[in-house]
């Protein structure tokens, strides 16, 4: 775990580098200069403002790309939780069940296993690639049920 500063700054990361580009912005209009240094300064603010921006839009992504790590290891424990359930209850009731309910754990185990396997591979590209097939099915489905009636 991050010291408490750290975890701090790294919250208002992007505030803090805005901030701070701003004060540039503020010095650079309050100190007199002449017009060749004025033009310079100018210059090297907006490769700072640019700089900004990149650096905020980059924190972001590992923002998010940190966060659905650590959703997936969480699912995927929980998923594999629930498939170590289902295996020792199937193998304990090996001898009770019948050749329909044998299909129907095997199927189900299946099943389980698929999940943990298309966990395991969650990305941001498979989610943008998931929302590219299905995101115009989910949003009607929302809309569907935001709808009164």
């Amino acid at each position: 775990m991050r010291p408490p500063l750290t975890s701090r700054l790294a919250e208002h990361f992007e505030l803090l580098l805005t901030v701070s580009g701003v004060l540039v912005a503020v010095l650079l209009t309050l100190i007199e200069l002449d017009a060749a240094r004025e033009r310079l300064s100018f210059i090297f603010l907006l490769w700072l403002q640019g700089f900004i921006l990149w650096a905020v839009r980059r924190h972001s992504c590992l923002s998010r790309r940190a966060l659905l790590d650590r959703i997936r290891g969480m699912l995927q424990d929980r998923v594999n939780n629930q498939l170590t359930v289902m295996l020792s209850v199937a193998d304990t009731r090996e001898g009770m069940l019948g050749p329909s309910e044998r299909l129907a754990v095997e199927q189900a185990l299946v099943a389980a296993r698929t999940v943990s396997t298309e966990l395991s591979q969650l990305s941001m590209e498979s989610l943008r690639i998931w929302e590219s097939r299905y995101g115009h099915v989910i949003q009607r489905a929302r809309l569907y049920e935001q709808s009164p009636g």
